[in-house]
């Protein structure tokens, strides 16, 4: 317990130093929606019936062009095999980045996502649904977009490789988050697909913790 601590506190603190970083991630989460809202307008069906998917869809590139700096200058200065020296475990260092991710990238997402989805237009019973689905789904969207940055910390051109490693895995998390929407559009419960984020998510977390672990090994080979 004294090592999680430790670790989290490290954690915050170095990110807490990188805020601008961060609020750049949350700039661009909030002006690539903007240019939606600005684009169909708010009294457009469009931005109504499929602003939830814009949301989704948004917020998914927002988590794959952020996760990146959480791990990227820790693997160039050395610090996350210094880590594994001194005993702490490839595990505990991906689950405090992924508690600490959320809470510094997330949290932010879910407080200004209900403005952005009255300014679409979105029914204010449909905005709970949403946020919920964000907060179940994200989850597992840190966990993928991290095994790939750890799977292309040696590559030079890690975000293209990036994207084109980790989106095929994003669908069935998009789709079900998406989906839960939908369903109350249709006047129906979206409880099926929550379960389904929550056991993508149990399903998510030991693969990427297992072949980070590879990965890491062989890195630092």
């Amino acid at each position: 317990m004294k090592k999680f601590i430790s670790l989290l506190t490290r954690e915050f603190l170095i990110n807490f130093r990188n805020l601008e970083n961060l609020s750049l991630n949350i700039f661009f989460y909030f002006i690539g929606t903007f240019v939606f809202i600005i684009a169909f307008g708010y009294n457009n069906g469009i931005s109504a019936n499929y602003g939830h998917a814009i949301i989704w869809t948004i917020n998914l590139f927002t988590i794959i062009l952020c996760v990146e700096q959480f791990f990227i200058e820790d693997f160039w200065d050395g610090s996350i095999k210094e880590l594994q020296i001194i005993g702490f475990s490839i595990d505990l260092i991906i689950l405090v980045k992924l508690i600490v991710m959320w809470c510094l990238l997330i949290t932010p997402i879910l407080i200004i996502t209900p403005l952005l989805t009255l300014m679409l237009g979105i029914e204010l019973v449909e905005i709970e649904t949403l946020i919920i689905s964000i907060a179940l789904g994200s989850p597992s969207l840190l966990l993928i977009a991290s095994l790939g940055v750890i799977l292309t910390l040696q590559s030079k051109k890690n975000k293209l490789l990036l994207i084109i490693l980790i989106f095929p895995f994003y669908i069935p998390i998009l789709i079900f988050g998406v989906g839960s929407i939908d369903l109350v559009k249709e006047q129906l419960s979206p409880k099926n697909n929550f379960f389904i984020l929550i056991g993508i998510f149990l399903i998510t977390l030991p693969i990427t913790l297992l072949a980070a672990k590879f990965a890491l090994k062989e890195i630092n080979k």
